[in-house]
């Protein structure tokens, strides 16, 4: 007898980062270039998005393109992705899929990062990853 297939463990937890608040995590080691999962949400007009969260300091939203943004607010864990100036991950978007790779390999119980890139604030935002060339301001 067969029973359902079985469903991977998720290979991330969040916990609380030293960066902000709480993170991603690796709950294994992963090689170089490794698709870690996908960030999930809802897809929202980017437009609206990205002027009501310019007031806000925590974001939890991915530009897909000019009209399109996901907003990660209620999504998986992946939407916890913290800033850092000398990232381990990054995106790549696909057809408003956004995918999450290891761009260099990672230890287990290491902190996953990304690099926000621009934020909508106008000053920036204050960045407390503690990266050895760390810009200060997102």
């Amino acid at each position: 007898m067969t029973g359902p297939p079985l469903v991977p463990a998720c290979p991330v937890a969040v916990r609380p980062s030293a960066i902000h608040g709480r993170g991603v995590f690796a709950d294994r080691p992963f090689p170089k270039r490794k698709k870690l999962g996908e960030v999930t949400g809802t897809i929202i007009d980017a437009r609206r998005a990205l002027r009501r969260i310019a007031h806000h300091q925590k974001i939890y939203f991915v530009q897909l393109d000019q009209r399109h943004g996901l907003d990660c607010s209620r999504g998986n864990e992946f939407g916890r992705l913290n800033h850092c100036c000398a990232p381990n991950c990054y995106l790549r978007i696909i057809r408003h899929r956004v995918e999450v790779y290891a761009l260099r390999s990672i230890r287990r119980g290491e902190e996953l990062t990304i690099d926000y890139g621009q934020t909508p604030h106008r000053a920036g935002m204050k960045c407390s990853c503690g990266a050895p060339r760390c810009k200060g301001r997102i």
